[in-house]
């Protein structure tokens, strides 16, 4: 274990929906999304470390899941209140059960460390959600990045991109993976 690292800051692709024209995270690689943020996490873990990122099906879901099965806390933010979170972008993937591992997620989220902005759907409310993420991880001190990226720009503005973008300039050395890298 690495003691200086206090946070660990997630940002990932989601699992696409049914139709997307280019694979960016395929339904049938999670398992292997799993494993690798695992990973990431093991590695980078300190004695006092806590968790961030936002509850998008995909890679969010799995960060927290695999850093409560490691006894971390985590903290998730959300630009919109958790049922309209949960319509733009948790649902619309049948396999995955992801709604309802949102739903239990937020539920064992205490309180103080479930974090909505409230912001309008209409204004770029990724990109301040990615913003607050860093901006409560860098009030921690250091933090490392992990993010399951395949280094593109994004379908629209904050995104994965976004968020890996503003956490380079106060992250260490950051673990990036392409969702379509880890096939086997």
């Amino acid at each position: 274990m690495v003691d200086q690292v206090q946070s660990l800051v997630f940002s990932g692709h989601m699992i696409d929906l049914p139709g997307r024209a280019t694979p960016r995270f395929p339904p049938q690689l999670e398992a292997a999304g799993r494993a690798w943020i695992r990973g990431c996490i093991v590695k980078a873990r300190g004695t006092r470390t806590i968790g961030y990122a936002s509850g998008a099906r995909g890679g969010d879901i799995l960060f927290h899941e695999e850093c409560r099965a490691l006894g971390l806390p985590t903290v998730m933010v959300l630009p919109f209140p958790a049922r309209v979170f949960e319509k733009t972008s948790v649902s619309g993937v049948p396999s995955g059960s992801w709604v309802k591992r949102f739903r239990k997620l937020w539920r064992e989220t205490p309180k103080g460390d479930r974090i909505v902005l409230h912001l309008p759907q209409t204004s770029d409310p990724y990109s301040a959600c990615n913003t607050r993420l860093v901006e409560l991880a860098t009030a921690r001190g250091s933090f490392h990045l992990i993010a399951l990226w395949d280094g593109k720009g994004g379908d629209g503005p904050g995104g994965t991109a976004d968020l890996v973008a503003k956490a380079r300039a106060g992250a260490d050395v950051p673990d990036i993976a392409a969702p379509l890298d880890l096939a086997t």
